[in-house]
């Protein structure tokens, strides 16, 4: 029996997801490996801007002016690329935020749709909740599958230029029908050296894996240029990328390498009104 060139992309999907190649291949896996976040090699938890709202709502809370964002993510093969959109809205009360992101292709695909709200207490601590609706379809007999779970963030700043991130993805440990969703908590802390010099070190644990350890910085060369660079445990990952900023648009490309199959980009492009 030959195969048609639909089932050969499903089975390759599959021994990817199988044999660990691609450990981000689950369903409904929250990464956004975008821009900055893949170039310091997903170091983002305590990160601050439009991004936030995929890697700690709580970040959203010290944005200043209405913004949007758009990210393309490539995947080791074109069925894996994901794509995404991003809208935030600060209030006098917190910043509201909603995204859409889309992984897969006709065949195979998850859409993600989320709302955010992020809230400063003071400029030394803040929190973050989204909720996500999340589709998974599979062609043929399979169909369409729907769920709901949310999420949760904390960002705090003890000191100056010190800052300590917490995010917990599904905390409620929601399924998609009979698959598990993954249960994702993710700690770091970074500091401010300087206007120019941001490190960070992380930790991101998934209930089903091991834990990762991750590393990353952002230097920026000029007010218009900066670079960025990481590595992950689990497996050995390295990553560098680099940013520009003009008056308020911001893109970031970032590439994150694989032993096996090398580097893949992310690219985020954002601007505030």
């Amino acid at each position: 029996m030959s195969l048609t060139p639909i089932h050969k992309r499903l089975i390759l999907i599959f021994l990817i997801s199988i044999f660990g190649i691609d450990n981000t291949f689950s369903i409904h896996d929250p990464k956004m490996e975008g821009g900055k976040a893949a170039a310091m090699a997903n170091t983002s938890v305590t990160l601050t801007d439009i991004w936030s709202i995929y890697h700690n709502q709580a970040g959203l809370a010290y944005l200043e002016n209405i913004s949007v964002g758009v990210f393309h993510q490539s995947g080791y093969i074109k069925e894996q690329n994901m794509q995404g959109i991003s809208f935030a809205l600060p209030t006098k009360t917190g910043t509201i935020a909603a995204s859409y992101s889309y992984y897969g292709f006709s065949q195979y695909n998850e859409m993600q749709a989320g709302l955010a709200f992020g809230r400063a207490f003071s400029k030394y601590f803040a929190v973050g909740i989204q909720l996500n609706y999340l589709n998974t379809h599979i062609t043929g007999n399979y169909g369409t599958a729907n769920s709901i779970n949310f999420e949760v963030g904390i960002l705090s700043r003890p000191i100056e230029n010190l800052f300590i991130g917490v995010h917990v993805y599904n905390p409620s440990r929601s399924k998609m029908g009979d698959e598990k969703i993954p249960t994702i908590f993710n700690l770091g802390v970074s500091y401010l050296f300087s206007e120019k010099v941001l490190f960070g070190v992380g930790t991101e644990k998934d209930l089903n894996h091991d834990p990762i350890f991750k590393a990353g910085i952002d230097y920026k060369i000029i007010d218009y240029v900066s670079l960025q660079a990481g590595i992950s445990t689990n497996p050995t990952r390295y990553s560098f990328g680099i940013g520009f900023h003009y008056i308020k648009i911001n893109a970031h490309i970032g590439f994150l390498n694989h032993q096996t199959l090398g580097y893949t980009p992310s690219f985020t492009l954002s601007y505030g009104f």
